[in-house]
């Protein structure tokens, strides 16, 4: 008898194992998940605007670029704008400016500073019309089918509504003004009179 197998499974012996077994048969939470799919789809839907929107920067940062051939250094603007384009480089996540050998004549860096305004100045309309057209409506679903079951969900696995609410924060829905706050439009240099 000693020889034969016993029927009792193996995990019966050690309760943490068969606990660890048990939960290893399930996914994540229904919570958990509908609140890992928000984020994803948000950071998915930011990325792709900064994607699209460094896509559309390409021509500001030629200019950018010509700009800094232009001029030996950061002072080159004196004479031509009204003032630094410090903002500009910024904004426009343009990478450092590699300077020229020398300062160009007034006339050539008015003229380089008047396509690089040219190119800022479509460079805004187009992304404003880019943002302003948003379709944010499957965003807004998702948020709002978070906010409405994210408790309930919860609830259901911690078997207490006070649990399940503590540190819970309803998401806001997201709207036209916060893609311009994250993505905006460009400072437009100005040129001295």
């Amino acid at each position: 008898m000693d020889d034969e197998e016993s029927p009792v499974p193996s995990f019966a012996a050690d309760p943490e194992t068969e606990v660890k077994e048990i939960v290893g048969l399930f996914d994540v939470p229904a919570f958990a998940r509908r609140g890992q799919d928000l984020e994803h789809a948000l950071a998915q839907f930011d990325l792709g605007l900064r994607t699209e929107r460094l896509k559309q920067l390409e021509m500001v940062h030629m200019r950018l670029r010509e700009w800094a051939r232009r001029s030996d250094g950061p002072w080159g603007w004196v004479g031509v704008f009204q003032e630094p384009l410090d903002a500009l480089y910024e904004a426009s996540a343009a990478p450092s400016p590699v300077w020229g050998p020398s300062l160009g004549s007034l006339r050539s860096r008015r003229a380089v500073a008047r396509n690089l305004i040219t190119a800022v100045n479509r460079f805004n309309d187009r992304w404003k019309r880019r943002l302003e057209s948003l379709n944010l409506t499957v965003i807004n679903d998702l948020v709002d089918e978070y906010n409405q079951n994210y408790l309930l969900e919860k609830e259901c696995v911690m078997g207490s509504p006070r649990l399940a609410a503590r540190l819970f924060k309803p998401v806001e829905r997201v709207n036209h003004e916060q893609y311009f706050l994250k993505h905006p439009l460009l400072p437009r240099p100005e040129l001295v009179r």
